[in-house]
């Protein structure tokens, strides 16, 4: 399994969730479903949903064994799996996460028993440590840091003082009638910190809602950083103080990120990009890059339009 992108849920008939959420099916749907899974890459096994047009690109290279969808998607050449489809795929998406989505709840104990913690790694008072949480050679947890169930953090990270990691990423799927509420994500996957990782006082890295938030080998994240729910960061990334990544952001290797910068979800930064302190990304970017302003765009261009804009016109 490809825990980055799936969470195993217990086995679950087709036709089942179909029933659970008014889906009417289309496709061979034989298979059991013992996942749920992002639409990309998707998981043999799994199930994911489409709730939006502009992700419908990665509809027909989805190893998902089954997608829900809306009534007027189309079927790509590429995609195999079974169709279920229902008004609104995301709020259908809601109440699958609810019913069939294991989540561990706390425990009484401070250090919940069933976790795996290396001899040498370092537990100052007052840490609060979940079901299933797994802490590497080496590491140092300072004062009040809470690792909510299953997070996994590598080998000889250092977490500061008030950390909150795998704590729900915020997402919430819109009512459906008027006088309805908002309709909770359940998150039910997981926030893995890599090797050689640092995480500045009072951050928070959000679990995944499936599969992993993910902080790459040797990345280092300034105070008061808020990393979204499916965010992967990078192989030997910095970011500065201040720093929020909205969900599903992908973060390449040896990104410098300034401080106060904010990066819209469901975005790609390549590798070796840099972005200037309080910058707003709402775009895309390539690799080795500079990029500033908000919204942000390369550093010439921005400096270009700033000068012109400073030019006083003669008299």
């Amino acid at each position: 399994m490809d825990r980055l992108n799936a969470t195993r849920i217990s086995p679950q008939s087709i036709s089942v969730l179909a029933a659970t959420v008014g889906a009417q099916i289309e496709g061979e749907c034989a298979i059991d479903i013992t996942y749920l899974c992002t639409l990309e890459p998707g998981h043999e096994g799994g199930l994911s949903f489409l709730a939006q047009g502009t992700y419908a690109k990665h509809l027909g290279e989805c190893q998902a064994s089954a997608v829900l969808v809306g009534p007027k998607q189309v079927r790509p050449d590429g995609y195999r799996g079974c169709f279920l489809r229902v008004e609104s795929p995301y709020y259908a998406w809601a109440q699958i996460l609810h019913q069939f989505g294991n989540h561990s709840v706390w425990g009484s104990e401070a250090i919940d028993p069933t976790a795996d913690i290396h001899p040498s790694a370092q537990l100052a008072p007052g840490v609060r440590i979940g079901a299933h949480v797994k802490i590497g050679e080496g590491t140092v947890i300072h004062p009040n840091v809470t690792l909510y169930p299953f997070t996994e953090i590598g080998a000889h990270c250092i977490l500061h003082s008030g950390t909150v990691i795998g704590s729900d990423g915020f997402g919430f799927a819109p009512p459906r009638k008027k006088s309805a509420g908002l309709e909770k994500i359940k998150h039910i996957g997981q926030a893995i910190l890599a090797d050689h990782v640092e995480i500045g006082a009072n951050s928070c890295i959000d679990r995944a809602v499936v599969g992993a938030t993910y902080i790459g080998q040797g990345t280092k994240l300034d105070n008061l950083c808020q990393i979204g729910h499916n965010v992967r960061i990078g192989e030997s990334c910095v970011l500065a103080g201040q720093v929020g990544i909205a969900g599903s952001t992908t973060i390449g290797h040896g990104v410098q990120i300034g401080g106060q910068v904010g990066i819209a979800g469901h975005l790609t930064i390549g590798d070796h990009t840099r972005i200037g302190g309080k910058s707003g990304v709402t775009r895309s970017f390539g690799s080795n890059m500079e990029i500033l302003g908000y919204p942000a765009e390369e550093a010439s261009i921005f400096r270009r339009k700033f000068a012109a804009s400073n030019m006083k016109p003669r008299s």
